[in-house]
């Protein structure tokens, strides 16, 4: 949250999990953390090692029950390798440690009506289904919407409007419909049925072969897919334009000042400062955000520019592999494989991306 006045008053706390550094205290993890404990750092009580894996499962059994008393939310039990030593020769993935796991209990469940069905479109132009249910409490929240996913979801479910839906949250976070109580289907309930047409710009949807889901191909004229394409270029893993946020390029979209992200470079503060909610400082906070992202590392730039299966870490491998935007620009298929991580999926996707001649993101990027 932005205001801290509110955070003031909700008493945030934490636990330390785990010490780092270059001369640790011990050789264990263990002994660390009782270290880090001993100097009045909060490190949770709940901690054990163990010797063997059955001693893993009689703690992980004894949590199933004891973990809904505690007065905090958690929803399962982090299992690591103790010694120091060993933690390093297992080393890292790309995402996380070799040498810890997360066991996840089974998520709770309610059951609740399915009132009706919207599709929202993403800036990859996905098409996503998403429920609207009747208000259920489940696991300390009230829940009114949950994902669908794609087509294929719905026929799996064989959902129907009115149906009695079993949810549940997929790591305790993320609401989504597991099962329909068609015992209690009304007998003339109509199927839900996966739209043909963008919801927001009429243009009729595809579907790849091999993907599950439906793509809107107007990439360059609906409007949510341009104002998402802007919201993911000015991230803060992307280009970092913290000046600006949803409802600003919601705005300057509106204002037919936004269209693009090239369209950013172009912004002036005499236009800013006519717009509703801009006054001299956010206006000038906006131009000098826009100009600084001018010098964002060249990998962040290509993770930007919100190219299809191009996350974080293969935009990082193609920056160090390829060097510039020219080299991946005009990079062959064979090439653009022969670099770790990179498939026939992500090559495809390079190649179809840079074939459209988005000269004008290019020049953008090049002032």
């Amino acid at each position: 949250m932005q205001n801290s006045s509110l955070v003031a008053k909700r008493k945030l706390d934490c636990f330390l999990y785990s010490l780092a550094g270059d001369s640790m205290p011990g050789t264990t993890h263990s002994e660390n953390l009782v270290w880090a404990r001993s100097k009045g750092f909060k490190v949770p009580p709940y901690l054990d090692v163990f010797q063997d894996i059955d001693g893993v499962l009689s703690y992980i059994a004894k949590w199933k029950e004891a973990r809904k008393k505690l007065p905090f939310d958690t929803d399962g039990v982090v299992i690591k390798i103790n010694s120091l030593a060993q933690q390093t020769a297992l080393g890292f993935t790309a995402k996380s440690p070799r040498w810890a796991i997360a066991y996840k209990y089974p998520p709770d469940q309610a059951e609740t009506r399915l009132i009706s069905v919207d599709f929202q479109v993403g800036r990859t132009g996905a098409v996503t289904p998403v429920a609207n249910l009747e208000p259920v409490l489940l696991a300390g929240t009230t829940v009114k919407r949950a994902s669908l996913h794609n087509s294929d979801q719905i026929q799996l479910l064989d959902l129907h409007t009115g149906d009695y839906v079993i949810i549940e949250k997929g790591g305790e976070i993320i609401p989504k419909i597991i099962s329909v109580n068609k015992s209690r289907r009304d007998l003339f309930a109509v199927p839900v049925e996966f739209i043909q047409t963008c919801p927001e710009c009429g243009t009729t949807l595809t579907r790849d072969p091999g993907e599950a889901r439906h793509y809107c191909p107007n990439e360059d004229f609906c409007p949510p897919q341009i104002k998402g394409k802007i919201e993911h270029f000015i991230s803060r893993k992307a280009m970092n334009i913290d000046s600006a946020g949803t409802e600003t390029v919601d705005q300057l979209f509106q204002a037919d000042l936004l269209h693009s992200v090239a369209d950013l470079y172009e912004l002036t503060y005499d236009q800013l400062i006519k717009q509703d909610r801009f006054a001299d400082k956010s206006a000038s906070n906006l131009i000098s955000a826009i100009e600084a992202s001018k010098k964002i590392q060249f990998e962040r730039v290509l993770y930007a520019l919100g190219i299809r299966y191009i996350g974080e870490t293969v935009a990082r491998k193609l920056a160090r592999n390829l060097g510039s935007i020219d080299m991946i620009m005009n990079a062959t298929r064979e090439q653009l494989m022969s670099v770790d991580e990179i498939g026939d999926r992500i090559a495809d996707s390079i190649i179809n991306w840079f074939s459209k001649e988005k000269l004008n993101i290019l020049s953008a990027g090049r002032r």
